[in-house]
């Protein structure tokens, strides 16, 4: 895992093997950014039962972002970043990629989207605590074998 860097800014996580690459881009949009009732302690505690359609009508209040969190999530900008990396020398060469970009919601919500080669989103944005959901809970362990026991020595 490397952090590689090119004129257009930083690939934040590169992880690769042989032929094969994977890209993640993160972002992250704090608790203050967000349009809540209360401090930043209230607003963490509203967000975490917030379902993916609550988080992306969620409105920002920023300078440097789009007045909602889906509208910033819809936006060319962090799709194009992402696919200046996928495009980019570093990636390019490898013959499988995996491209995704991560947003962090106020430290208590991670969203997550992938890309394809093209610069095309290849699905929704999914809340990975419901991904993670869906997943088993627990992987059984496996039993460790029985122990054999000798049996005692006839006496001849």
């Amino acid at each position: 895992m490397q952090r590689y860097s090119r004129k257009d800014g930083f690939i934040d996580l590169l992880i690769e093997s042989n032929n094969y690459c994977t890209v993640l881009e993160m972002k992250n949009l704090q608790t203050d950014y967000v349009v809540l009732d209360g401090d930043c302690e209230d607003k963490a505690k509203q967000l975490v039962d917030m379902s993916l359609t609550q988080i992306l009508k969620l409105k920002v209040e920023s300078d440097f972002h789009p007045p909602t969190v889906e509208e910033w999530l819809e936006g060319d900008k962090i799709r194009k970043q992402l696919y200046s990396y996928v495009a980019g020398p570093t990636v390019e060469a490898k013959e499988k990629v995996r491209a995704y970009m991560v947003v962090i919601i106020g430290s208590r919500h991670i969203l997550i989207r992938e890309m394809d080669r093209k610069g095309k989103w290849t699905g929704d944005w999914k809340l990975v605590q419901r991904v993670l959901d869906a997943q088993p809970k627990e992987i059984p362990a496996k039993k460790p074998p029985a122990k054999k026991t000798r049996a005692p020595a006839k006496a001849p």
